[in-house]
């Protein structure tokens, strides 16, 4: 696989086995939680590095926002602390 930086995402092209594949839930080893559904408007381009990245990954694109809204508020916290 090429080596990819977030700021190229724009000139990304995934291969054919990337973009054709049949994309499945992967299952996680986290417990299913409840569920809420949000709308928010977000950076187009932090979209497209979010999706590129999830089917390079082989997981989902909500499992990958949720990995990174938990860590911005681990961060937030461990920041709360030391202060």
């Amino acid at each position: 696989m090429v080596p990819w930086y977030p700021s190229d995402v724009k000139w990304c092209y995934l291969t054919h086995n990337e973009a054709f594949r049949n994309v499945r839930r992967m299952a996680t080893n986290r417990p299913k939680a409840a569920r809420k559904q949000t709308g928010a408007r977000l950076n187009e381009d932090l979209v497209v590095e979010i999706r590129v990245l999830a089917i390079r990954e082989r997981r989902g694109f909500n499992e990958l926002m949720e990995e990174a809204m938990e860590d911005l508020l681990k961060k937030y916290r461990e920041k709360k602390r030391s202060s």
